[in-house]
């Protein structure tokens, strides 16, 4: 590795242990980096303010780094690839969404192949989770009920606005947690009736090597448009599924050491 790849492997090993103090000799032994090395990045993440240091040899984090999808010149070279090669295949609009905080946003998208037809949702749209649409119920279905109740208020979750104009009904915090439950086993989800502005979604998951949520791809089209074949957008979207995933688990393979160490999840909000 050079020396970048090594100060954000030591980075992503911080992150990872949570907020407790580490043992330098213990980060080092971990990220198999010499404690020269090691105290070369210590030294600098402590004087750019990244890292309060200890006269016990100990540090301890002051900062936050994640990542929302796996950010390589390959993987987005080939998420570009997939998305337009669906847009092509199935005369739609493909979507990348990953979450942030409490809302889905829209990283990337190719446009709807007739130039009539306007998708509100275009790259740096967010939207709600509290939405249960096939999007939020995909991914918080990933998560487990302890942490969508300390995450979210649970009451606060409704289904998806219509395109009938009507509100979405409120939904118990037993709806929700049984709706997630039957969802959790799911990796293709389809929405036919279509949201408040006349949109229908057709989605997958992709996860990483541990099976943690990454992003979800999409497929958008007008609800007013004939009857979707289902069966099509379902096996485009899982072989699609299939080959990102190999390049994900490629990737954390020869690139992405694992830190011994994982946070707890952050709780509250």
């Amino acid at each position: 590795m050079n020396p970048t790849e090594r100060t954000l492997q030591v980075l992503e090993y911080i992150m990872a242990a949570g907020p407790r103090p580490l043992k330098q000799v213990d980060i080092a032994k971990d990220c198999g980096l010499s404690p020269a090395t090691l105290n070369r990045i210590i030294r600098s993440l402590s004087d750019w303010g990244y890292l309060f240091r200890t006269s016990e040899k100990y540090v301890v984090r002051n900062f936050r780094l994640e990542r929302n999808v796996p950010m390589s010149d390959v993987y987005l070279a080939k998420l570009d690839e997939t998305m337009r090669a669906l847009s092509a295949q199935l005369n739609v609009s493909a979507e990348v969404v990953v979450v942030a905080g409490h809302e889905l946003l829209w990283h990337s998208k190719t446009d709807y192949p007739d130039p009539n037809v306007e998708i509100r949702a275009r790259v740096g749209f967010r939207r709600s989770l509290y939405e249960l649409d096939v999007l939020s119920q995909l991914y918080l279905s990933r998560l487990d009920w302890a942490d969508v109740e300390a995450l979210f208020f649970s009451d606060g979750f409704f289904e998806t606005l219509r395109t009938s104009g009507q509100a979405g009904a409120a939904l118990t915090a037993k709806e929700v947690k049984n709706l997630l439950a039957k969802r959790s086993k799911d990796v293709f989800a389809a929405d036919l009736e279509g949201n408040h502005v006349g949109i229908r979604r057709f989605a997958t998951v992709i996860q990483d090597a541990e099976g943690k949520f990454l992003h979800l791809l999409a497929l958008a089209e007008p609800a007013a448009k004939p009857s979707a074949p289902i069966q099509t957008y379902q096996d485009a979207l899982l072989k699609a599924r299939k080959e990102l995933s190999e390049l994900v688990h490629q990737e954390s393979a020869a690139m992405r050491l694992q830190p011994k160490y994982h946070a707890l999840p952050m709780r509250g909000g």
